[in-house]
C-alpha cells in the first residue's frame, strides 16, 4: 500500500511528526509513504528518509497543481490528512483554497483528528474572529485519534484512537548529565523547559487587536512569575524566545531552531516543562520521555471589578502584579486555552476526563501563587514529582493497552474505503 500525507502547516513539528511516526509504524507492514510538507519541515523528512514534496504559502490556490504532481508521482492508495484541523485552517487561511481539493484525486482520504472534533465540537476562535472549523469529520467512514493527547479509551464515534508514537525510552542517565553538562547546568540546578513556536511571536505584531494582545502581554505576566522561582533554576527556551519573558541571562538558554530529535533530547534533559498553550506537543512527549509539567489555562472572563472580583473569590485574593497586568491591559480578558488564541469550545473539552491532564499540574494563569506553587512543585517536591511519576506511567500503560497501530490503521482504511 503507498500512503501520500498531507502535512502543510509550516512554523510547527507537530503535524509532520503525527504523520512521520505514523509512517513509521506502518513501514514494518510494507506500506510507503510520500509527504508533502511546507518547507519549514524540510529537515524532518531529510532525517526520517521518506520522499516528500514541498508547498510554501506563496503558492497559494497553485498548491492544488503541485499536490497533483506528488499525487501521479507517488500514485497513492489513500491521502491521509495530518492532521484534519490543520490541513483545514492551513489551505483555507493561508493558501485561500478549499481544502478539499484533494477529493479531486480519487483515492479515499482518511483523517487524523488531534482533538477529537466530532466529540469536542467544531467552534474555534480565528484571527480574533468565532470560527467554525468544516464538518466533513462528522460525515467521514472513519478517522484516527492519536494518543496522545486524545483518550486512549475515547470511543463512540467513528473516531479510532491509536499509539501516536513507539514509546521511547527516557534518555540514559548518562546522556541526560551529558546535554545537561554541554548546556551549562551544574549538578543541583532545576532546568525548566518553555516551548514557544514561530507563529506566537508573529502573532505580536499580525494578528486581530485582543490576540495581539495577548500574545504580547502574557509573556510579561509570566516572566514575572519565572523570576521568583528559585534561584537555581534555569531556564531553556525551545522555540522564539518572547521578550517579554525578562528572564535573567545567566540563567537562560535559547534553542529557536532544532529538529525533531534535537527537541527530544531536550525536552529528555530538562527537569520540568511549562506548557502555556494546548494541545501542547511538549506536554505530549514530556508523557512519553518521563518529564513532569504544569499547563495553564483561563478559564475567567475578566471585565473590571466584577471580573477581579470573581478572580478573588475564587483564588482567595488577587497579587498585586496580575491586579496590575489586569489593569492595563485595553478592554476584558477574556477565556483562553490555545494562547494567544481562545479555542475554549474545543480544548475545554478534550482535557474533560483525560487522563493526559493527571500527567502534569493544571494551574490557572491569573492565579499568581497557583502557578508559582505548581513550577516550584515540579521542580523540586520529591512528593508532586513521585505522584505524577505515576501518573504518566499509568498513561504510558494505557497507551500500551491500545491495539497494534497497523490494526487500527487497516480497520480506518477499510472504512473509508481503501482496498487492502
Amino acid at each position: 500500500m503507498r500512503l501520500l500525507f498531507m502535512a502543510t502547516l509550516g512554523q510547527t513539528l507537530h503535524e509532520v511528526t503525527l504523520g512521520l511516526d505514523l509512517a513509521a509504524q506502518l513501514k514494518d507492514a510494507g506500506i510507503d509513504a510520500h509527504f508533502v510538507v511546507d518547507r519549514y519541515n524540510k529537515g524532518q523528512l531529510d532525517a526520517a528518509g521518506h520522499p516528500y514534496t514541498l508547498v510554501d504559502t506563496s503558492m497559494g490556490p497553485g498548491v492544488r497543481e503541485v499536490v497533483a504532481g506528488a499525487v501521479r508521482r507517488a500514485r497513492p492508495d489513500a491521502i491521509v490528512l495530518s492532521d484534519y484541523m490543520a490541513h483545514w485552517l492551513t489551505h483555507v487561511v493561508n493558501y485561500r483554497t478549499d481544502p478539499w481539493f484533494v477529493d479531486d484525486f480519487g483515492p479515499p482520504v482518511i483523517p487524523i483528528d488531534s482533538v477529537n472534533l466530532e466529540n469536542t465540537g467544531l467552534e474555534l476562535e480565528l484571527l480574533g474572529r468565532p470560527t467554525l472549523v468544516s464538518d466533513r469529520i462528522l460525515t467521514a467512514p472513519a478517522h484516527l485519534l492519536p494518543v496522545p493527547a486524545n483518550r486512549p479509551d475515547a470511543t463512540g464515534g467513528r473516531g479510532l484512537p491509536y499509539r501516536a508514537a513507539r514509546t521511547p525510552a527516557p534518555p540514559s542517565e548518562a546522556a541526560r548529565k551529558e546535554l545537561r553538562r554541554s548546556l551549562g547546568v551544574r549538578d543541583g540546578e532545576r532546568l525548566l523547559m518553555l516551548p514557544t513556536l514561530p507563529w506566537q511571536r508573529i502573532m505580536q505584531t499580525q494578528a486581530g487587536p485582543l490576540t495581539r494582545e495577548l500574545a504580547v502581554r502574557v509573556p510579561r505576566l509570566v516572566g514575572r512569575y519565572l523570576r521568583r522561582l528559585p534561584s537555581h533554576t534555569q531556564f531553556l527556551a525551545v522555540g522564539p524566545y518572547l521578550e517579554g519573558f525578562g528572564l535573567p541571562e545567566d540563567r537562560l538558554r535559547v534553542e529557536e531552531s532544532y529538529t525533531a530529535e534535537r527537541y527530544a533530547s531536550l525536552l529528555g534533559a530538562s527537569d520540568a516543562v511549562l506548557a502555556l498553550f494546548l494541545p501542547s506537543f511538549a506536554l505530549e512527549r514530556a508523557v512519553l520521555a518521563d518529564v513532569p509539567g504544569l499547563f495553564t489555562v483561563n478559564t475567567f472572563d475578566v471585565d473590571g471589578e466584577p471580573g477581579l472580583r470573581l478572580l478573588s473569590d475564587a483564588f482567595g485574593g488577587v497579587s498585586p502584579a496580575v491586579r496590575s497586568w489586569l489593569a492595563a491591559f485595553p478592554g476584558p480578558v477574556p477565556p483562553f486555552h490555545m494562547w494567544p488564541l481562545q479555542w475554549n469550545a474545543v480544548v475545554s473539552r478534550l482535557l474533560e476526563d483525560n487522563p493526559l491532564t493527571t500527567t502534569a499540574l493544571r494551574a490557572e494563569l491569573l492565579d499568581e501563587e497557583s502557578v508559582v506553587a505548581g513550577l516550584e512543585a515540579v521542580l523540586y517536591d520529591p512528593g508532586v514529582r513521585d505522584r505524577l511519576a505515576g501518573a504518566r506511567a499509568d498513561y504510558r500503560d494505557a497507551i500500551t493497552g491500545l491495539p497494534e497501530t497497523i490494526e487500527v490503521f487497516l480497520t480506518a482504511a477499510r472504512r473509508c474505503g481503501v482496498t487492502v
